[in-house]
């Protein structure tokens, strides 16, 4: 049972947003004793949460705090890989906090971020994604930092009141309040719907906003889909993923979505199948632990950037990888299907009918180039009567 739970609980600290470090006991009387205290010594406890959410020291306390529960695992190149993304993506002008990361040991699939900006991930989730999916749920949990999710929620706990009551009775001590938080109101927090689709959406143009792979967001999801399923579950399951909150299938298209919004309405994927300009260009076909879908939201995150960089090209083949520009599109089994991507892509390519346009960009065009007409049209009108008064 005690396995049951803790798998449950990693499941859904990714899925929906759980965060999971441990237990510690607080004494009923002890609750209302500290609480007491609080209240009448004038201690508030949202100054006491925004002290450990916000100070260097607070967060230096809430990272020992974590990892006396969940352990760290020892493996320099894991953290490493781990700190590098993290650093890559805190370059996103989105990400406007400070964070701290680190690899535990558990094998289960999981990564959360606690209070005081501490971020840590599972080794088995680190051992599952590569680096392009690896780095949107990072990103993923940043946007949860950002949006200050834990934090909003906290204040309006009264589990929360207990934890930094009962540790400011005991010290005041912010390393006391860490270890309140760490121990209790951790294993009770959920997000939810709207910031779990909030977190989804500032994740991926955390993402974009890095060199990684912008197909790594549904590549992700995809990898949750295919591990945990839809995340639908009865009885306990319920609790952790209520019907209410995003399934992991919708998660992934709406990943897609937004990869086709990024490369300009031009690279969208359906099923296995890459589009450009509403042509079939490549079909995703599995490969080690990539299944055919993944693959094809690999090459489709490629061909996006591409787009959105302007940086769209003719394609070409060197040996047997599909290449344009610097960019590696895929690499096939032989020189001749290699040949027939490329053929496709650059059909595609240089025929743009089948591209949707953009409504809302559409306007705006619209509406930029009846005024540069209108602009246009009062010159001619002063022009001609500049020219009739000189000739009167």
């Amino acid at each position: 049972m005690t396995k049951t739970w803790k798998h449950m609980l990693c499941v859904g600290a990714l899925t929906m947003g759980i965060v999971s470090v441990g237990t510690a006991e607080v004494s009923a009387s002890g609750i209302w004793e500290a609480l007491g205290k609080s209240v009448l010594g004038g201690i508030s406890v949202h100054q006491h949460l925004s002290d450990i959410d916000n100070t260097e020291q607070g967060q230096q306390e809430m990272l020992e705090k974590t990892k006396d529960r969940t352990g760290v695992y020892d493996n320099y190149a894991y953290q490493m890989r781990a700190k590098r993304i993290v650093d890559e993506l805190s370059k996103s002008p989105h990400v406007k906090r400070s964070y701290v990361v680190y690899v535990n040991p558990d094998e289960d699939f999981n990564a959360f971020m606690t209070f005081g900006r501490v971020m840590s991930i599972n080794k088995g989730a680190m051992d599952l994604l590569d680096d392009d999916a690896l780095a949107y749920v990072i990103g993923h949990e940043l946007s949860h930092g950002e949006h200050k999710d834990l934090v909003n929620g906290a204040k309006k706990s009264s589990i929360l009141s207990t934890v930094i009551g009962a540790a400011t009775f005991n010290s005041g001590d912010l390393g006391q309040i860490a270890a309140g938080l760490t121990g209790k109101y951790l294993d009770s927090q959920v997000f939810t719907m709207s910031q779990e689709k909030n977190a989804d959406e500032l994740g991926f143009s955390i993402l974009a906003d890095s060199p990684y792979n912008v197909g790594g967001a549904a590549l992700a999801m995809e990898v949750i889909k295919n591990k945990y399923g839809d995340t639908y579950r009865e009885g306990f399951g319920k609790i952790l993923n209520p019907n209410d909150h995003p399934k992991t299938s919708q998660r992934v298209l709406d990943n897609l979505q937004r990869l086709y919004v990024y490369s300009g309405n031009h690279v969208k994927v359906e099923q296995q199948t890459v589009f450009i300009n509403g042509k079939p260009v490549y079909e995703g076909t599995a490969k080690g632990n990539y299944t055919a879908p993944m693959r094809a939201y690999i090459v489709a995150g490629k061909l996006s950037r591409l787009y959105h960089d302007n940086a769209i090209g003719g394609a070409r083949v060197d040996g047997s990888t599909v290449a344009i520009g610097g960019t590696n599109i895929v690499t096939m089994p032989t020189y001749d299907a290699a040949f027939q991507i490329a053929k496709q892509m650059n059909a595609a390519i240089s025929d743009e009918s089948g591209v949707v346009a953009d409504k809302k960009v559409d306007k705006k065009n619209k509406k930029e180039k009846d005024e540069k007409k209108d602009k246009k049209d009062k010159k001619d009108k002063k022009d001609k009567k500049d020219i009739e008064d000189i000739e009167e």
